[in-house]
């Protein structure tokens, strides 16, 4: 008897089933009809639907260009998470205008000047075993040099810290294998004190860079004191990329401009964008931060500049920690293999 009712039961089940399955068939038919949609478009928008309460399987951070912001939205809904407050103040979200994130944001002053926006290009996420473990989120300020530490946990930023040194950067924000440090490099040369020097002094005064934030994952904050960095030549900087397995302890910079050009046609000469694309090629940047860092433990392999250490060209070349391989003219962008046995480089031109 019980097993007789048990059948009954999963014939109505089914029945409703089949029945719920023709009613929604029908008006997904009627749907396709009235706005002229094919199975295959169907198939896309269902690919990507995500229903209210579910989350999506992945999150991607884009940066905000000169909003100052990071961009959070999911994948595969597309749905906008959240604009993330970095660089600007937000008044939407209260960012800017609470005691908290006031410190925040002013953490971004530079040299006692209050900046209130920012041009915001390359975030990374932090890594473990070069492999992402979503916990920290870091941006730069490409038009004022700056990094930004956001925490994961709640999207929130927690730090803004101000590069010493630099006046412009491109190359940030990119961290090593296990987020030992946050990489930051220059965009175009100039002189790392706070002084005036003339064009005419370019390939003496004007310098290029690279910086080694030091990363503590424990406390999420940079240690500007345990920081320093490396001297380049007066060429422009481009994006950076960390080795990782076969390169782990190596680091990749671009650069143009190896030809150190100045002026243009308001002194009668090439216009700026050919003087500077002369040549075939430009130069790849590879260091070994592992053993800068530990040359930087030395006063006598470091200049203090803003009390600030930089590791000068001749030091790090001298201990086999600097080298420059020819690469297309005007890179945009170096990228490591996952294994760390290749590298990619992008010629703009």
């Amino acid at each position: 008897m019980l097993k007789l009712h048990e059948k009954l039961i999963g014939l109505v089940v089914g029945a409703c089933v089949a029945t719920s399955f023709a009613s929604a068939s029908g008006e997904l038919e009627k749907v396709m009809k009235e706005r002229g949609l094919s199975e295959t478009d169907l198939l896309a928008a269902a690919k990507t639907y995500t229903p209210s309460g579910m989350h999506d399987k992945y999150v991607i951070f884009s940066s905000g260009g000169q909003s100052g912001h990071v961009i959070a939205y999911g994948v595969p809904s597309m749905r906008l998470l959240k604009y993330i407050a970095v660089f600007t103040p937000e008044p939407w979200q209260g960012y800017g205008f609470d005691d908290d994130s006031k410190k925040i944001l002013r953490q971004g002053n530079i040299r006692g000047r209050e900046i209130n926006w920012g041009d915001t290009h390359h975030p990374a996420l932090s890594e473990v075993d070069g492999k992402y473990n979503g916990k920290y989120l870091f941006i730069n300020d490409k038009a004022n040099p700056r990094i930004a530490v956001i925490d994961l946990h709640d999207f929130e930023t927690k730090q803004i810290v101000v590069n010493p040194i630099f006046k412009s950067e491109h190359g940030g924000a990119f961290v090593t294998p296990n987020t030992e440090y946050i990489l930051e490099s220059t965009q175009y040369a100039a002189p790392f004190d706070n002084n005036y020097h003339p064009i005419e002094e370019y390939k003496e005064s004007y310098r290029g860079g690279v910086t080694f934030w030091k990363f503590n994952m424990d406390s999420g904050k940079i240690e500007e004191k345990n920081s320093f960095s490396l001297e380049f030549p007066p060429y422009m900087q481009d994006l950076t990329d960390a080795g990782k397995g076969a390169s782990y302890g190596w680091a990749f910079t671009n650069s143009f401009n190896t030809e150190m050009y100045t002026g243009g046609i308001e002194i009668g000469l090439p216009p700026f964008e050919a003087g500077m694309s002369r040549y075939d090629t430009d130069y790849l940047h590879v260091y070994n931060w592992k053993k800068l860092a530990k040359l930087a433990e030395d006063p006598k392999n470091v200049m203090i500049v803003n009390d600030h250490r930089i590791i000068p060209i001749s030091v790090a070349v001298a201990n086999d920690a600097l080298f420059f391989i020819p690469e297309p003219k005007s890179p945009h962008g170096v990228d490591v293999s996952p294994d760390g046995k290749y590298i990619v480089v992008c010629g703009k031109l």
